[in-house]
């Protein structure tokens, strides 16, 4: 069964009384992030999880049952993992069932991505195992909320920044695939953070990626925004996100600097988008604010 939404085509494998399907997709340094729901006709229902990648689903909502992954359509998942926000990671191309009984509809973020993207991602930190073996309905609070981020960032018609998107997909992976990072409690070298710092700033009204800026330091995303977050006390995005805010306040002191040259120049996809993020951050629309300020 073939799905689109917007400039997205999915298809699910091997569907068994589907009815239909919505998807929306974002892509956060090559790897596919989908907000998936799918209803079903009444009776049994499946499909295959796998893919031509690996496949991680995260279940966000169920109305009328519980659903399941199961190796053998016959043979029920163990009933202490029968509850609701399960996960599941499925390796390219080994069939696993997602199964629901008289169920109405199921609601998910599914990745997809290949072996090497986990290891651009977190190097070292990545735990072979993990990554590796196929494991079916297991829970963990902090992937699940980040997957309902994501989730609202692939719905979202004034999506954030690229740090932003990037940053909860790392969290995400990270709760499923990480091993036990090494303690990294100084941060950034003062010159490492000056070199990444300098670069934020040089390119406020970029798209940045962490990508970008672990490479400046040699290390890997998952390693840099750990210790960017201790040397800093925030995330990437969360600075970057202050940093244009800050610019854009000061922009809008100058005369003659219109809203909508104001949002271009600090990176803002335009002036409405602008507009709701910096009354988000600070209290106050563009307009506002600056009325504050006039003596």
């Amino acid at each position: 069964m073939r799905v689109s939404g917007g400039p997205d085509t999915f298809e699910f494998r091997s569907p068994h009384g589907m009815k239909a399907a919505h998807s929306r997709l974002r892509t956060f340094a090559g790897i596919a992030v989908r907000h998936l729901q799918h209803f079903n006709h009444p009776g049994r229902a499946w499909h295959d999880l796998s893919g031509p990648q690996n496949t991680l689903t995260v279940v966000l909502a169920e109305i009328g049952g519980r659903c399941e992954a199961r190796t053998n359509l016959r043979r029920p998942a163990a009933l202490e993992r029968q509850r609701p926000n399960h996960i599941s990671f499925v390796p390219a191309e080994m069939r696993v069932w997602g199964y629901t009984d008289n169920m109405e509809s199921v609601r998910e973020l599914r990745l997809s991505f290949d072996r090497e993207s986990l290891g651009d991602w977190f190097g070292t930190d990545l735990d072979p195992g993990k990554a590796g073996s196929p494991e079916l309905m297991f829970h963990d609070k902090r992937a699940v909320e980040c997957a309902r981020l994501l989730a609202a960032e692939c719905d979202a018609s004034d999506p954030s920044s690229e740090l932003y998107g990037e940053g909860l997909t790392s969290a995400l992976l990270s709760a499923c695939f990480q091993g036990r990072p090494q303690k990294e409690n100084s941060g950034l070298s003062v010159s490492q953070l000056r070199l990444v710092l300098d670069f934020i700033h040089e390119h406020l009204d970029l798209s940045v990626s962490v990508f970008q800026l672990a490479r400046l330091v040699d290390l890997s995303p998952s390693q840099f925004a750990r210790m960017f977050k201790a040397s800093t006390g925030v995330s990437p995005h969360r600075y970057q996100l202050n940093t244009r805010i800050g610019k854009a306040q000061e922009l809008l002191l100058m005369k003659g600097e219109s809203l909508s040259m104001v949002a271009v120049a600090t990176g803002f996809a335009d002036q409405s988008h602008f507009t709701r993020t910096f009354k988000r951050v600070t209290g106050a629309t563009p307009h506002e604010w600056h009325q504050n300020r006039i003596p």
